[in-house]
């Protein structure tokens, strides 16, 4: 009776050996996991740290943008109402005679516009 008691034993090592090196392989299983797991959670933390960056120079850049166009806006209104002014003052002028020159007046009205549009061309 001895020798049908060895393939049991056998058997029943092997079926043991066989669970041992199943949980072993579940265990190990879940602990890749848990890292792989780790490792997208800091990615990500990483992607929304420079998402958050990008986005908070996106902010400013479109602060500063408003605020440029808003300076512009301002510019750009004053100087055109001195536009008007001083085609006001041309219109209302008196016509020069032919070959005759430009007096003060036109002369200052002039000076003022070139002025004027020196002064917006600096602002730039």
């Amino acid at each position: 009776m001895l020798t049908p008691a060895i393939p049991l034993r056998a058997a029943g090592a092997a079926l043991l050996a066989a669970g041992l090196f199943a949980a072993g392989w579940t265990a190990n299983g879940w602990r890749k996991d848990a890292e792989l797991a780790e490792l997208t959670a800091a990615r990500a933390q990483a992607d929304l740290g420079s998402a958050n960056q990008a986005l908070g120079d996106l902010r400013a850049a479109g602060q500063a943008m408003r605020r440029k166009a808003d300076e512009f806006a301002g510019i750009q209104s004053t100087f055109g109402a001195q536009l008007d002014a001083i085609r006001k003052d041309m219109k209302n002028a008196k016509p020069l005679p032919v070959g005759c020159r430009p007096d003060d007046f036109r002369m200052r009205k002039l000076s003022d516009a070139v002025e004027a549009a020196k002064q917006a061309a600096a602002a730039r």
